[in-house]
């Protein structure tokens, strides 16, 4: 027998008897390097790539995994205790990455994808997600950033500065979250200012005459009184692409974009931790749409081009201010968290693609909210966990006005929108390892639609409830199996655009099973999900001359499988990857109208049962990797990072597929020894791969029509750290 299979079989032996993992691991080391090759081959697909802590000794040695605390049952627990599928990325993760900014979290993070909609990024998990652009037309995936919902689409798409950690939870997440997390959360934790003076900044200069500087400040004021301050400024000068009717630059992804945030952590001797912030953005970007090569073959305006007589412009201005208190009463602790948050967004858009003012359309959407949350919950290590809340949700938010080739089409109409839910989630300890999970949310909303010039008042309300379950049980030390079961519910609603046009909320039933596993002393960390969800009455945006229309699809079975994987090998060698596969299908869809690439109906409305879901790839996987290398004169590292999507639909006819597509970024970085300065050569879609934004296909004069992603890019960053 050889070396290798005596070490494995010894290996397997002792996970047999139940021994620890860590003796397990340790046959494996006794062994060859063959043996961890082979093992490290498994499928990748990218979790965190997890900072190193330092190495027990020096050069050769094996590095170790950090540990991720993560908040995804609402309070703060060990990632791999936690039985939720859920992806963790550090401020350095996303910096390995090359993410940037939402809308290429997809670059990092399994079964997520993004898909630009006129002036907002639309996110899908596992295939659920959501084409709507009203201002009221909240996401199936909810973005919180601090504990604050992000209720606006429009607001959404934004940069990061200041970030400590960013969370994707997968799967309906109804219970602790509920408000139309039918898809998932995505959470963004901003940093704590803490006593101890630091600063960060930034300044790059890339291809397209880009630049962009970025600066976090903070400091203590008092003993118990720290603050900060971000500032994120990004400007494209030139376009990927040339307006063909005009010669005017198109694609510029940032216009004079600008964000801050300024916030305040006051640590009372009372228990008392209160944090107060306060934000503002303007984006504005310009989007080349063009009809594609197969809808006007004579007239197609070329790669990242457009042949418009409008060029499409969207500006954005949002912001907020918010309050989180924590208070701690020793047997339990309450946090509340009050906010309030309004966007303007102001567009100009060219809706008949082409040199014709046939339908230019120039609209404000305002939007406002405020939310109230109130959650208790008992301390840590007792044998029963809980968490019992409410929250409280006032918004509003229409157009004013909607104007169509310089004739007023909607003077002003608007959604209101009040919503209170309860909820509560208790976990015990049935055995030693082996725990139970349940929850429940109930959720009361009413809505009210508005339109004065037509004296047209309307109303709805919904009552939902959602629930969770799981059972979970650790096999060993760092090994946790699960099983759960999940409920999900996004409340319907109008479409402003097309008064009388009204949708029913959706729901989503959601079985997963899982494990989660630490190996080899904290070296390897290998977690799995299997999940198979039943959707029902999902909201689709149907592409429309004049606007769109808004229905319920009716059902559709989701299930896949999706791995992650970090690595380190070594104290300067970090790998961290993954796959996901996802098998989609409409059960039942009936009366879509197909159309050809010109826009002309193809026989009568029909039923799409046995398509598979738009913006679903069937396998999609990205692996990274960062080679760290001191020398004499400072800190060396290498990064890469590589996306594949095995490509998908765009409409649920099956008609406009987006092709498979590979995206590889990569970055050279040095730091001076004292790790105050640095600078940093970087390039993305390294490979130059063509791929979109956005396609779809709408009646004529529109058909197919579509908006690319950016082309290859390279720069450099000079950076600045005290």
């Amino acid at each position: 027998m050889s070396p290798v299979r005596t070490i494995i079989n010894e290996m397997l032996l002792l996970l047999m008897r139940g021994r620890n993992v860590d003796r397990a691991a340790g046959a494996l080391r006794r062994g060859s390097k063959l043996a961890v090759l082979a093992l490290s081959s498994a499928p990748a697909y990218g979790q965190t790539p997890s900072a190193l802590l330092p190495p027990a000794e020096a050069g050769g040695q094996p590095g170790r995994l950090e540990e991720i605390l993560v908040t995804a049952q609402r309070r703060s627990e060990p990632l791999q205790d936690v039985p939720v599928a859920v992806s963790s990325l550090s401020a350095s993760a996303l910096e390995q990455q090359g993410v940037t900014g939402v809308q290429n979290l997809a670059q990092a993070v399994p079964n997520l994808s993004f898909v630009t909609t006129v002036n907002l990024a639309s996110p899908f998990i596992r295939g659920v997600g959501s084409r709507l652009f009203d201002p009221t037309s909240e996401s199936p995936v909810a973005i919180y950033v601090d504990d604050v919902y992000y209720a606006s689409p429009q607001a959404n798409l934004f940069s990061f500065a200041g970030i400590k950690q960013i969370d994707v939870l997968a799967g309906p997440q109804g219970t602790l979250f509920g408000r139309n997390a039918t898809g998932g959360v995505i959470q963004i934790q901003t940093l704590d200012p803490t006593s101890k003076t630091s600063i960060d900044a930034s300044a790059t200069y890339g291809s397209y005459q880009y630049t962009g500087a970025s600066a976090y400040v903070a400091g203590g004021v008092f003993n118990n009184l720290a603050t900060s301050l971000s500032f994120l400024y990004e400007n494209q000068g030139k376009g990927y692409g040339t307006n063909i009717f005009n010669g005017s630059k198109v694609n510029k992804r940032a216009i004079d974009n600008i964000s801050f945030r300024n916030k305040w952590v006051l640590d009372l001797p009372s228990s008392t931790l209160i944090r107060l912030s306060a934000d503002y953005s303007r984006v504005r970007y310009n989007t080349a749409f063009q009809k594609s090569f197969s809808n006007d073959p004579v007239n197609y305006p070329g790669e990242y081009n457009s042949n418009a007589d409008l060029d499409s412009l969207f500006q954005t201005r949002s912001g907020g201010l918010s309050l989180k208190i924590d208070q701690d009463f020793g047997v339990l602790s309450l946090t509340s968290v009050s906010a309030y948050r309004e966007s303007h967004s102001r567009n100009f858009l060219d809706q008949d693609v082409s040199p014709v003012a046939a339908l230019n359309f120039f609209y404000d959407q305002k939007f406002r909210n405020y939310s109230q949350e109130l959650r208790f919950q008992n301390a840590p290590g007792s044998g029963i966990e809980w968490v019992l809340g409410g929250y409280y949700y006032n918004a509003k938010g229409g157009y004013d006005p909607l104007v169509i080739n310089n004739s007023i089409a909607i003077r002003y109409d608007d959604q209101q929108t009040e919503s209170l839910a309860v909820f509560g989630q208790a976990t015990v300890e049935l055995l030693s390892g082996l725990k139970l999970t349940g929850g429940a949310r109930y959720t009361t909303e009413d809505q009210k639609f508005t339109l004065p010039a037509a004296n047209v008042r309307l109303k709805q309300r919904f009552e939902e409830p959602t629930f969770r379950a799981a059972i979970d049980y650790k096999i060993a030390p760092h090994i946790l199996a699960y099983v759960s079961y999940n409920t999900g519910f996004k409340s319907g609603g109008y479409n402003l655009l097309a008064p009388g046009n009204i949708f029913r909320p959706e729901k989503l039933r959601s079985w997963e099973a899982g494990f989660k596993s630490q190996l080899f002393d904290n070296s390897l960390r290998l977690n799995v999900a299997a999940f198979s969800y039943r959707y029902s009455d999902q909201q689709v945006s149907i592409s429309a001359p004049g606007g769109s229309r808004i229905s319920n699809a009716g059902t559709s079975d989701v299930k896949g499988l999706e791995t992650t994987v970090d690595w380190v090998p070594t104290d300067r060698l970090n790998i961290s990857g993954g796959f996901a596969w996802t098998d989609s299908e409409y059960i039942r869809y009936p009366s879509f109208q197909a159309y050809n690439d010109q826009g002309i109906p193809i026989g009568g409305p029909a039923s799409q049962a046995g398509n598979r879901m738009i913006n679903t790839p069937e396998f999609s996987g990205n692996l990274s990797a960062r080679y760290s290398l001191s020398t004499k004169i400072g800190q060396i590292d290498i990064a890469t990072g590589l996306q594949h999507n095995g490509g998908f639909y765009w409409d649920p006819a099956n008609r406009v597929k987006e092709d498979a597509y590979t995206i590889v970024n990569a970055s050279l970085a040095w730091m001076a020894r004292d790790q105050r300065v640095g600078v940093k050569l970087f390039a993305k879609n390294l490979l130059g791969e063509r791929y979109y934004m956005l396609r779809a296909i709408g009646a004529a004069p529109l058909g197919v029509h579509q908006s690319q992603a950016a082309p290859r890019e390279f720069g450099v960053t000079l950076s600045y750290h005290y």
